[in-house]
């Protein structure tokens, strides 16, 4: 699980972020929502442990991620966050498969090929293990994302705007697979979205103003 208690962030003097407290049992969804430039991906990088804030706490699993130094955070972070970016973010020369593979061998230290080929297998794109990234989709990189997002069984998974550029069909898909895979995973799902084709999909919702 995951929850917050006084986030506040500022990039500079005219542009300070107050945070609303959020909490997120394991299996459960929340949903970000607000115009841009009310913080959104601020609130999910910091989150993540990519930005720290100015004060606050963020607890993950009994942790609070905003006290471990950065080497901590990032190794915190391998172990027990997933990402998955508007934009999806692979090592182009590497396979699908590889990628994965990658993903795991970064915060374990070891290659966990067998929960790969589950993960692909489970969205149904295991039949592209060995393409190139540029050879997929955008919805079939998406797919891939979030298979990468969990290949370590973290406790959080956080999505920013996961189905921006995709069109109606895919971006049911998604978020259909991210919420059922982050029950099965038993982690705490938190998506930041514009989308209003979503929206009603979640009855848990925060709205930044």
């Amino acid at each position: 699980m995951i929850s917050t208690t006084n986030i506040t962030f500022s990039y500079n003097k005219e542009q300070k972020f107050h945070m609303p407290d959020l909490y997120c049992e394991a299996g459960s969804t929340i949903l970000i929502t607000g115009d841009s430039g009310k913080g959104k991906t601020t609130y999910l990088h910091i989150l993540a442990g990519l930005l720290r804030p100015t004060s606050g706490s963020i607890e993950i699993d009994k942790t609070d991620i905003v006290t471990l130094s950065e080497k901590k955070n990032d190794s915190f972070r391998g172990k027990n966050i997933g990402l998955v970016f508007q934009k999806s973010y692979f090592i182009s020369a590497l396979t699908v498969l590889e990628n994965l593979e990658m993903s795991s061998w970064l915060a374990t230290g070891k290659k966990n090929t067998e929960r790969a080929k589950k993960l692909l297998d489970q969205l149904d794109i295991s039949q592209q293990a060995n393409k190139l990234p540029n050879e997929l989709s955008i919805g079939q990189q998406q797919r891939v994302s979030i298979a990468r997002a969990l290949m370590n069984e973290p406790k959080v998974l956080l999505a920013d705007e996961p189905t921006s550029s995709l069109d109606d069909k895919n971006a049911e898909n998604v978020i259909q697979l991210l919420t059922s895979l982050s029950k099965e995973y038993k982690a705490a799902l938190i998506i930041v979205t514009h989308d209003n084709r979503i929206k009603e999909k979640f009855s848990n919702r925060i709205t930044l103003v």
